[in-house]
Parts: structure tokens; C-alpha cells; sequence
């Protein structure tokens, strides 16, 4: 059952239109990531889901009830916004309590929110920072204040703005697996702006990759990720080596001509003029594993070691292809190698 359907939605400001009709459904207890370049219309959508644009066309529905023309408050929804928007002059406790309190009757009297406001802060474990100000912490304490506060009214969908792009790279790590701890043990609906794609493709069950204010491509990680729809898709998610070639399937087994002449075996259903996908970490740089992988002569240009990796650029005909190999590799710029992958991992769009 879905949670959140999204249904058409267009947004214009003014003359602009940012938003083109989406269509989302987002299933209940679940996690799905909004992914995209900046300005791809990402973070407006996450407004019009919340109350806080309204939507030009189209509409939103939230537990079977359209929320469409509600105002934000009356539509069951928390948001964490990118910046935390913590109230400098309350403490901690009272800026948990402070949604609760916007909706006295539903949540209690006084003692009542605190008390829930304090379970909130312990399942962030911030328990004991209660009585401190925002200015007392650091960015990642502050960063579970807001989240306390966006969970504390169980609200029937979560709504993520960027929660952990201010944060240092090792805290972002922790902080994904604890969100997702805490996500999965609450069973919250979640929608997570993001433009990190690895952050996208570790954290969630759906994702809704989009371009110029339109779905480019929705599904599992592992899906948009092995199958991608269109050659921005295989670009964006994930490093990719787009070549142009043309497929022919004479022989019955569909080939593709490279720009060198050389024919390699792939999959693709169509023929002529394509795009041929080869993810980088698919591409081998020295001896083929199997007699019918494909081979190919290039040239080094560079190499980057990275500790248990190393990342190539190498020249075939004229193209700029990027390969990893394991951190033992020794090629050097200026050295000539062979590239070999196997039909498998060779996807024409």
C-alpha cells in the first residue's frame, strides 16, 4: 500500500516551469531517495509534498487522503530541512517539544510532550544534552536535534531536505546507517532529497532520478544501476564509459563496431547506431579472463593510486576511457594495454 502518491504534479514560477507532471508512489515503511543534479526541481518537489509551494496541476495524496489544498500542518508530515532550523533561544527539549506544542490537543499537556520529547532525543541518543542551547553543540548533535524534532510527532511521512550535507564525510557515513537504523525501526515513510548518488544508492529501497523537472528514470538502486534507461542515467549513477557504436546482429548474436573497427559481443535487442554502457569497474586492464570476452588495444594516460584501487584514464582511438584495476597495478602513462569485459557487462542503449 502506497503512502504518498504523487499524481501529475506541475510547479511554475511564473513564466518557469520546474516541475513537468511527476508521478511517484511511495510504499509504506519505505525508504526512497529523490536524486538529481542541482535544479532538476528535486527540493520542489519535497516543498509541494509538504504544504510549503503549491502545486500548479496535479495532486498529492497522503494515506489515501488528498492533501493537495491542506496546509502543511494538517497534512501528517515532518520535514528536516538541509540547514536544521533550530530555535537558538530554546533548548534542546524545547525545540523537540516544539511541533507538539503547535498541536496541543492531539499530543497532551505540557508534561505529556516533554516526556515524548525526550524519548524522541533518546532515540537519537541526545538524551542527556536536553537542557543545553543549539549553540552548544556541534554540527552532527545538531543534526539529531532536527531529526528528533521531525520524528518525535510520528508523522505518517518523512520528509528529508539534505540532512547531511553539511556534516565531514566520516560523520555523513555514520550518520546514513544510523538514519537508516532508525528509518527501518519506526517504519517511517521517508522521502530523502539528495544530489550524492552514493548516498542515494546505500540508503534506499526506490529511487526517483530526476532531469529538468521530470522522472528520468524510477526503481531499485541495483536496477537503475545495472539497467540503466538512457545514457544521463548510466552517467549519473555511477562512473561510466558512454561509447558510440554501431550494433549489428547478422551472425544472430547482436554485435557492436567500435570506432576502431574492432566487433565485440553485448546485449541490446535493437540494431544500428547506439550508445554502448561500460562501467568502469566492469573494464579490465591487462589479460582476458574468457576466451570470448572482448579485447581492445588503449593507451595509458594516467593513473591515480587510491590504496586498494587504481584508477586509469586510457586512450582508445581518440576516446577517454576511465578503468579501475586492483592496487597492485603498475602501468604507467605512456604504456600500452589491454582492455577486456565481457559481453555481459557491455549494455546498449
Amino acid at each position: 500500500m502506497a503512502d504518498l502518491i504523487i499524481k501529475n504534479v506541475h510547479k511554475s514560477f511564473g513564466d518557469v516551469e520546474v516541475l513537468k507532471g511527476i508521478d511517484i508512489s511511495v510504499p509504506s515503511g519505505s525508504f526512497v531517495s529523490l536524486l538529481g543534479a542541482s535544479g532538476c526541481g528535486k527540493s520542489t518537489l519535497l516543498r509541494c509534498i509538504a504544504g510549503l509551494e503549491t502545486v500548479s496541476g496535479g495532486g498529492i495524496a497522503v494515506g489515501g487522503e488528498d492533501v493537495t489544498a491542506l496546509a502543511p500542518e494538517k497534512r501528517d508530515l515532518s520535514m528536516m530541512f538541509q540547514s536544521y532550523a533550530l530555535f537558538p533561544h530554546m533548548s534542546v527539549l524545547e525545540n523537540v517539544r516544539f511541533p507538539l506544542r503547535m498541536r496541543g490537543e492531539r499530543y497532551g499537556n505540557a508534561k505529556k510532550q516533554r516526556e515524548l520529547a525526550r524519548q524522541a532525543l533518546e532515540q537519537v541518543r541526545m538524551g542527556q544534552y536536553a537542557e543545553r542551547m543549539p549553540r552548544q553543540l556541534s554540527g552532527g548533535q545538531q543534526q539529531r536535534v532536527a531529526l528528533a524534532r521531525a520524528i518525535v510527532g510520528q508523522p505518517r511521512v518523512l520528509l528529508l531536505d539534505e540532512p547531511l550535507s553539511n556534516l565531514d564525510a566520516r560523520l555523513r557515513e555514520e550518520m546514513q546507517v544510523e538514519l537508516i537504523e532508525l528509518q527501518r525501526a519506526l517504519g517511517l515513510t521517508t522521502v530523502f532529497v539528495t544530489h550524492d548518488q552514493d548516498e542515494a544508492m546505500s540508503m534506499s529501497d526506490q529511487v526517483v532520478l530526476m532531469r529538468d523537472g521530470v522522472v528520468e528514470q524510477s526503481g531499485a538502486p541495483e536496477e537503475l544501476y545495472r539497467s540503466p534507461s538512457s545514457a544521463y542515467a548510466a552517467d549519473f549513477l555511477g562512473a561510466a564509459n558512454l561509447l558510440d557504436v554501431t550494433v549489428s546482429a547478422a551472425s544472430g548474436s547482436p554485435v557492436a563496431t567500435l570506432a576502431g573497427g574492432e566487433s565485440v559481443p553485448v546485449r541490446s535487442d535493437k540494431t544500428g547506431a547506439a550508445t554502448m554502457v561500460l562501467r568502469q569497474e566492469r573494464v579490465r586492464i591487462g589479460a582476458a579472463e574468457a576466451e570470448d570476452d572482448a579485447r581492445v588495444p588503449a593507451q595509458v594516460i594516467s593513473r591515480v593510486f587510491r590504496g586498494s584501487e587504481v584508477q586509469y584514464l586510457v586512450d582508445f582511438h581518440g576516446q577517454t576511457l576511465r578503468v579501475v584495476a586492483g592496487g597492485d597495478s603498475e602501468l604507467r602513462a605512456g604504456e600500452r594495454a589491454e582492455l577486456s569485459w565481457s559481453s555481459r557487462d557491455a549494455l546498449v542503449l
